[in-house]
């Protein structure tokens, strides 16, 4: 194990060319959310990870459990023998431990590293949501303005529940401020803006998220999150669960430019 060692690697790896955006296998990156932990409805949240290497020996994993200052996090380090290593319930058996959070991985070859968050059927089988790693790249950071800023796309009706993920892949404290407005751009109706604040490599998941609104049925909500603060960078996420079957559906924040 290793303690974390790569905050000038994120930093770097910001200020290259978007070019590189399109690589399809990159060295650091961020699975935004992982979990081993009960969840509402009866959902019990389990994580399995897949980890792809062409050229790729071995790759250092931090798990950053929700809610607190992860700097001090060690890695545990995994040599990647084959093109594919397969680590079910990641969080449980990988790093020991319960709850959510999220994995930051640093390879010393380009990967390709995906999940799967699921939770049993009640009745039979599971459902579950798909989760790539996202290149640290892909973060937004400050002074970037509206073009900056993550988005996310949303719907608003009964029976459903939104959650929003936000994972500082940063070693500073920051500040994100999250706003929501309606299709056609308007602030949305209720407490529709809120700003958030992150301890270094932290991260947090708003359960619930549209029950800040008033009550209705609206399609296509945008949901954005930038950063505030003047240092920083953070990567946003929705989950979208049936609450009948704690079917989930998972959406990564994209930025419109910069």
């Amino acid at each position: 194990m290793t303690t974390r060692f790569v905050s000038f690697v994120v930093i770097s790896l910001l200020a290259v060319s978007t070019a590189f955006a399109s690589v399809p296998g990159h060295l650091e990156g961020y699975v935004p959310t992982a979990a081993n932990a009960d969840g509402r409805f009866g959902s019990v949240w389990t994580t399995d990870l897949w980890i792809y290497q062409q050229g790729a020996s071995t790759i250092h994993l931090w798990f950053n459990p929700a809610g607190g200052d992860n700097t001090g996090v060690e890695s545990v380090v995994l040599t990647l023998d084959d093109p594919v290593t397969v680590l079910e319930n990641v969080v449980g058996t990988t790093f020991g431990t319960e709850g959510v959070g999220s994995i930051h991985y640093l390879a010393d070859g380009p990967v390709i590293v995906t999940s799967r968050t699921w939770t049993a059927a009640r009745t039979a089988g599971s459902y579950g949501q798909t989760i790539t790693g996202v290149p640290v790249s892909d973060a937004a950071v400050p002074d970037t303005g509206q073009a900056g800023a993550l988005r996310m796309f949303v719907d608003q009706r009964a029976g459903i529940r939104t959650n929003l993920g936000l994972t500082n892949i940063s070693g500073v404290p920051l500040t994100v401020e999250v706003e929501i407005f309606t299709s056609d751009g308007a602030v949305a109706p209720g407490n529709s803006s809120f700003t958030v604040n992150l301890p270094a490599y932290g991260m947090t998941q708003i359960n619930d998220l549209l029950a800040r609104l008033t009550s209705g049925n609206r399609e296509g909500l945008i949901v954005r999150a930038g950063v505030s603060s003047d240092e920083g960078a953070v990567l946003a996420y929705v989950s979208t669960v049936d609450n009948a079957t704690n079917d989930p559906s998972y959406q990564q924040g994209f930025r419109f430019g910069y």
